[in-house]
């Protein structure tokens, strides 16, 4: 007698609850650990995004001291010496200061010192920079006026591309040297302060009106000697003058203006009379007026020429040297 195995019928119920628990069993076995390692790794970032978000946070509380007075040494020497009404700073040593007063010495010696509304100041490089009406003065009486003012600490120096205005110390003449020009430079460890570009100065001198332009101008605080350069235009009086260079010069003394000297091929023009040389120096104290090298003079028909010509009296006489010893 044979026996027959009864098959069970399958239904679409059945084999749809086969496929869902062959995917459950793929998805707990191979897909998952993969999503719960990719969570763990997130999760680590996460902290460390966290931590460093905190760390910075902390370095970004500001804090706020009133009456600021800093001192900055180099090489056993005084640096700068600064004083603020108020700073506001971080822990990354970035501060914003209000009413700033800045003494820069070089040899121990307080040689500039700066003014202006607003300062920040890196306490890393110890650069500055200073805003809002600014004012350089210089220990010999020379004062600059710009918008910003901007101090290398590595360099020793100041700069601005701002415009600039400055007014120089008064001499026997009255009034220094107004003047207007661009892109201040102050190098403290050599003393020295120029404006390097569309050079105007005025002055009168033994009252006379006098203009000079040039491209640059630079001025001593040591000796209070200004020389111009770079197409230099001066006209001082009746008399008009061209140069590369005209150089000022000051008693050390009296710090009065005693002489103007022009270098390098001069040209010059007065009334009826023009001029050229190789120098030019004009001796205020003693109103008498030197060429030098190669010297020619027109005047009307006339022409004198000499190894030295010398006006004397205020060019009422003249004097012709041939030959010097």
């Amino acid at each position: 007698m044979a026996i027959r195995l009864k098959i069970p019928k399958l239904n679409k119920f059945t084999v749809l609850f086969s496929f869902l628990a062959v995917f459950i069993f793929f998805e707990i076995l191979i897909i998952s650990p993969s999503l719960l390692e990719t969570s763990d790794e997130e999760s680590i970032e996460i902290e460390k995004t966290i931590q460093l978000m905190s760390d910075k946070k902390k370095n970004e509380v500001e804090q706020k001291m009133q009456g600021v007075h800093l001192v900055e040494n180099s090489d056993n020497e005084r640096g700068w010496e600064l004083f603020a009404n108020e700073a506001t700073g971080t822990a990354d040593s970035q501060w914003m200061l209000k009413n700033v007063k800045v003494q820069f010495f070089s040899e121990n010696q307080s040689n500039f010192l700066v003014t202006g509304d607003v300062g920040e100041i890196d306490g890393t490089t110890k650069d500055m920079v200073i805003r809002g009406r600014v004012t350089t003065v210089s220990s010999n009486g020379y004062t600059f006026r710009t918008d910003t003012l901007r101090y290398s600490a590595k360099q020793k120096i100041m700069t601005s591309v701002d415009p600039v205005e400055m007014q120089g110390p008064a001499d026997n003449s009255g009034t220094g040297f107004r003047l207007t020009g661009e892109k201040l430079l102050v190098e403290i460890t050599k003393n020295k302060m120029s404006i390097l570009d569309k050079i105007l100065a005025t002055k009168v001198i033994q009252e006379k009106d006098f203009k000079l332009t040039s491209i640059r101008a630079d001025f001593s605080n040591k000796n209070q000697e200004a020389t111009f350069s770079g197409d230099v235009k001066m006209n001082l009086g009746t008399m008009n003058v061209r140069a590369p260079v005209a150089v000022f010069n000051y008693s050390n003394k009296s710090r009065d203006l005693y002489r103007i000297l022009l270098l390098k091929g001069v040209e010059f023009s007065e009334n009826d009379r023009k001029g050229i040389c190789r120098e030019l120096e004009i001796n205020l104290l003693e109103n008498k007026m030197t060429m030098r090298g190669q010297p020619k003079v027109q005047q009307g028909e006339d022409e004198i020429s000499g190894q030295e010509i010398v006006f004397l009296d205020g060019g009422k006489k003249v004097k012709i040297n041939r030959t010097l010893n």
